[in-house]
């Protein structure tokens, strides 16, 4: 019976995108978007103030330990300079992209220095992209 109820719980997730085919087409299809996100945890997300130029994305203990970690850009375009990530242990990583993310687009992966690490929290450094078009959104994702 278990075995049923995840077969149909899995066809629902990958038939339901589907159903609105004849929604207006994005760049990237529900399906592939749902591929590109597959094994990857989401561990935090942030609406960036445009004025102040840096923010954080805190991540608990509790989601455990990562070996690699990308972000995604939703609602509108960013300069990002760098992301400095903070460890469990105090170490840290600095990532310098300087480069402009449209909406929908991720990073490059970032390999984690050692086998796994737990992540404190992301510091990121960005330029302000005058469009109109709202606050940006950053989400951290990570693999285990």
């Amino acid at each position: 019976m278990k075995t049923i109820k995840i077969f149909t719980l899995v066809a629902m997730v990958i038939l339901a995108p589907m159903s609105f085919a004849g929604a207006k087409a994005q760049a990237v299809t529900p399906i592939k978007a749902y591929l590109q996100d597959e094994g990857w945890d989401k561990l935090g997300s942030r609406i960036v103030n445009m004025q102040a130029e840096h923010d954080e994305i805190p991540v608990t203990v509790m989601d455990g330990v990562f070996t690699k970690v990308r972000l995604k850009i939703m609602k509108a375009p960013i300069h990002l300079l760098n992301m400095n990530i903070i460890f469990g242990n105090g170490d840290n990583q600095n990532v310098v992209f300087n480069k402009k993310f449209a909406p929908g687009t991720y990073t490059r992966i970032i390999d984690l220095p050692g086998n796994k690490r737990i992540i404190k929290k992301v510091k990121l450094n960005y330029k302000s992209v005058p469009v109109g078009k709202g606050r940006a959104v950053v989400t951290l994702f990570g693999k285990h």
